[in-house]
């Protein structure tokens, strides 16, 4: 017996169930609190730099903060936007943050080519510190980032990979240098460079494996 295309049709169309649509604010919402989180426990746990207890923080913490926050949230409005594909065009805003964060490594390269830096500068067990800190950090808000966007649709899993990646570790960063107390180009040029690019790399070889439809 002969199945029409009607009823074929039909039949395909009653096993289909209302899919809730993601809205970007949620997800933004899970970033930010999350930030929020690891900021306060870093905070809790290893204190607030000193300058800044006593509202006297150096040019050097803003500077730090502004680059971090932007590059997180400008890579994290990306990322949540993924979740909805073909709704606008793909947000390239991202792309000048992360041009703005390179000048720190820049400008610490082009320094110790003109004069190597001494090892007080990098502080390496301080350096270490900022880096397990950050990647703690950047581990939860990517975590909660994933959750989230693996219930959406993205089209490009790695794509998507890397920007949570940066978002995180740009995020992670910016929780730790609430209590980082060095100033130093050649310390954050290097230190909170290498927690986004491990961030951003982990990413791309995980996060695409867990979002994929």
């Amino acid at each position: 017996m002969s199945i029409s295309a009607n009823s074929l049709i039909e039949g395909l169309v009653e096993e289909l169930e209302p899919v809730r649509t993601l809205k970007p604010k949620n997800g933004l919402a899970i970033v930010g609190g999350l930030t929020l989180f690891a900021l306060i426990a870093v905070a809790a746990t290893l204190g607030v730099r000193n300058n800044l207890m006593i509202g006297m923080a150096h040019e050097m913490f803003f500077l730090r903060s502004g680059v971090l926050l932007m590059l997180g949230t400008a890579t994290a409005i990306t990322v949540v936007n993924m979740a909805r594909p073909g709704v606008g065009k793909l947000n390239r805003g991202w792309i000048w943050a992360l041009i703005t964060a390179a000048l720190f490594p820049l400008t610490a390269a082009i320094m110790s080519a003109i004069a190597m830096p001494p090892v007080e500068a990098l502080r390496p067990m301080e350096g270490l510190k900022c880096l397990a800190v950050s990647g703690i950090a950047a581990l939860a808000i990517g975590t909660g980032l994933t959750l989230w966007l693996r219930q959406g649709a993205p089209t490009s899993p790695e794509r998507a990979g890397w920007l949570i990646g940066l978002a995180s570790g740009a995020l992670g960063a910016a929780a730790y240098n609430i209590h980082c107390p060095f100033n130093d180009i050649y310390y954050v040029g290097l230190w909170f460079t290498i927690p986004v690019i491990l961030s951003a790399v982990v990413g791309r070889l995980l996060v695409p494996h867990l979002i994929r439809w």
